[in-house]
């Protein structure tokens, strides 16, 4: 099994590589983020030498996308096309990397909820049109990288996209996050049975607990049942420690094995 750790606190590209190597990682998440490791200003010759030392040390690549202030709902359509080139920048330098893959959070869209009514049914269409064709778009710009959409925030609009990328493409792939595949402590069913139902495209698995201080947790400290996530782990499926910092997520790699039986 391929473990790896979420990097956000180490000083840069090189000091995340020797701390996954430090720990017992054999792979290291940069979130794109995190200021110190952002790519836009990174040479080609910057890039070879990171490559290079990740490569020395036997440690791979992967990364998480900015998501907290960007959407791939996004329909603005200046807007929108700078979250595109700016993704399709990061996505050309993460293939300079050798990165194995990169994952998204789809974001969300707008809704108008008339009163006395529990939802806002009124552009669906619309923006299930707007993500597929956003992410479709990242697809074809990612070189050797795997685009992963994660279930942050997934819904029906969501999920119908992300299905219909699959099954037109192919191309498109999965990040299950444990922590995230609950609301108020309970297991969401539909994205549970979403997963299940395209586990061959299931590539990265996020691993953190939730407990009363919130999600990305120590594994075991919270209410997350991960004997229900082991059967979703093949060779194929990464698995991340989405703790910080990295020895927190070093222990709660310990944890999971324990749990885990392996």
């Amino acid at each position: 099994m391929q473990t790896g750790y979420h990097a956000v606190y180490a000083k840069n590209y090189f000091d995340g590589i020797d701390a996954a190597k430090a720990n017992g990682f054999g792979f290291v998440q940069f979130d794109l983020g995190v200021p110190e490791f952002f790519l836009d200003d990174l040479t080609a010759d910057d890039l070879a030498r990171i490559r290079e030392y990740a490569g020395e040390k036997e440690i791979a690549i992967t990364f998480h996308s900015p998501g907290d202030n960007v959407s791939l709902f996004c329909d603005y359509p200046l807007i929108r096309q700078g979250i595109l080139d700016q993704f399709k920048r990061i996505l050309e330098k993460a293939d300079m990397l050798n990165a194995r893959h990169m994952t998204f959070h789809t974001g969300d869209y707008p809704r108008y909820r008339k009163a006395g009514e529990k939802s806002d049914d009124s552009h669906i269409v619309y923006y299930e049109s707007v993500l597929y064709e956003n992410l479709r778009v990242l697809t074809e710009h990612s070189g050797d990288v795997l685009v992963c959409v994660e279930n942050s925030g997934l819904n029906a609009v969501s999920r119908s996209a992300v299905r219909k990328l699959i099954n037109d493409t192919g191309k498109l792939y999965l990040t299950l996050d444990t922590g995230k595949m609950y609301k108020n402590g309970t297991l969401i069913q539909d994205d549970y049975l979403f997963f299940e139902k395209h586990q061959l495209y299931l590539r990265e698995m996020h691993i953190h607990d939730i407990n009363k201080n919130g999600s990305h947790e120590a594994v075991g400290s919270g209410t997350v049942d991960f004997t229900l996530f082991k059967p979703f782990v093949t060779e194929n499926v990464w698995v991340n420690f989405e703790i910080r910092p990295v020895e927190a997520a070093k222990r709660s790699k310990d944890k999971l094995f324990e749990l885990w039986g392996m």
